[in-house]
């Protein structure tokens, strides 16, 4: 299989996925004949063997080299290679290609088979991912831009961190891949899709005179809503931002502000999400929400009676904002959901949020094993979360090892509170639950 870059690049690599069993000897010294050295791991339960396939392809651009890897395997199987073989700084790539050929008695014992293309730090804890829905008969160019791919659940992955490049099958089957390449960006990319970009897929018909737009240091807003007073909104998401790192003192400072897209209608706010999830290749049914926040894009919908400082505008760009200053992805847990309920809260307090925490106490019986699982919750338990989170930056105990809880989370890759507890504050959920009922009967008493 050949790794090749555009004419912008030098030397192509691939990216390397932890071996479960060994390429054979022949491959490898096969590979090894490419610019560069190419490292090749194959999972357990794949083949993967060379192939020379019939056919030529008309089409501009890198075309099929007759040298292609063949992939066989179980669900789960594939391979992966070191990412430097195909581009050394992933955040100059525009978009990624490859070539996939499908024989037709292949295609005729599994008519569709899904794959992910993943592009991995080197710990694999991290990733980019696509999945691709295979069930042509012959040669398939794919481009894949890189705006477009999912982020991994836990830590944050980050483009220049990218090091590895695997291909994993998610039903059984058999897929030929052959010539991967790059794309270069025109200018250098991060973590989120190019504000244009999002703007012709939130308004695909309106005119540009109708769209509005403001950018400081700590937010990018945009809006087609006619009475939104986009600098009195922005003005108080700045002052939310400085609540934030006041809070998180640890907190990086983002290179751009959150995003936050205010629509006219309801409608059009429930067309932006799935619309994005279709660009991911996935499926997203329309938000009931106020407001949603996905992969780091918020956005909500202009409600006169509300008007400018609607409190889900402040919750929403605090899911924004938190997914570029924390190195944890934005999965509606816990730790995301209760700071920005939280935050919320101190912006936009609540007439009964005594009562509503006091009638929780007696009722809930939810344990916060279950809430700080990692896993995302329920919009009933938005209370609790807050609330936990307002103990934890108010005792001093607690707050003092926030940053460290943070860092551990990142190299757990997970939000699962439950092994952070002993280490950090000498605890258990027991414990902990007994100190979050005191502190809530005493910060919230029955009046």
């Amino acid at each position: 299989m050949s790794f090749r870059r555009s004419a912008n690049y030098g030397r192509i690599a691939v990216v390397l996925v932890t071996a479960l069993s060994s390429v054979s000897p022949a491959l490898a010294r096969e590979l090894l004949t490419f610019e560069g050295s190419v490292q090749v791991s194959v999972r357990a339960r794949s083949q993967l063997e060379f192939w020379k396939p019939e056919g030529s392809v008309a089409d501009s651009g890198p075309k099929p080299e007759g040298r292609a890897m063949r992939l066989r395997g179980e669900t789960g199987g594939g391979f992966a290679v070191n990412a430097t073989s195909i581009a050394d700084d992933w955040r100059q790539v525009e978009s990624i290609g490859l070539w996939l050929h499908r024989s037709a008695d292949e295609a005729k014992e599994h008519p569709t088979v899904e794959l992910v293309l993943r592009l991995s730090e080197e710990d694999q804890k991290a990733s980019f991912w696509r999945r691709i829905e295979v069930s042509h008969i012959g040669w398939q160019k794919l481009v894949l831009p890189l705006e477009w791919f999912v982020w991994s659940d836990g830590r944050m992955p980050r483009w220049e961190k990218v090091r590895l490049v695997g291909v994993q099958l998610r039903d059984p089957g058999t897929v030929t891949i052959d010539t991967v390449w790059t794309e270069p960006s025109a200018q250098s990319r991060d973590e989120f899709p190019a504000l244009e970009v999002l703007v012709k897929l939130a308004f695909p018909k309106l005119e540009p005179a109708n769209i509005r737009t403001l950018e400081t240091r700590d937010v990018q807003l945009i809006t087609n809503a006619k009475s939104l007073e986009l600098e009195r909104l922005a003005t108080h998401l700045g002052t939310v931002a400085q609540r934030l790192h006041r809070e998180l003192p640890f907190l990086a400072q983002p290179a751009r502000g959150a995003v936050l897209f205010v629509f006219q209608e309801r409608a059009e706010y429930q067309r932006f999400s799935p619309r994005i999830a279709r660009q991911l290749n996935s499926r997203l049914d329309p938000p009931e929400a106020g407001g949603y926040t996905l992969q780091g894009i918020s956005s909500s919908w202009w409600d006169e009676k509300q008007g400018s400082l609607r409190p889900v505008y402040t919750h929403e760009f605090v899911h924004g904002y938190l997914s570029r200053t924390l190195p944890l992805s934005t999965t509606g847990d816990w730790l995301q959901e209760g700071l920005a309920a939280y935050i919320q809260l101190e912006f936009h307090p609540q007439e009964n949020l005594n009562q509503l925490v006091r009638d929780g106490l007696k009722s809930s019986n939810s344990p916060l094993a279950e809430l700080c699982s990692g896993r995302p919750i329920h919009t009933s338990r938005y209370w609790q979360a807050a609330t936990l989170w307002r103990m934890f930056l108010n005792d001093p105990r607690y707050q003092a090892k926030l940053n460290e809880l943070m860092e551990r989370l990142a190299a757990a890759n997970s939000t699962d509170l439950g092994p952070h507890l002993e280490p950090l504050w000498e605890t258990d959920f027991d414990k902990l639950t007994a100190d979050w009922r005191a502190f809530c009967e005493q910060s919230f008493p029955s009046r």
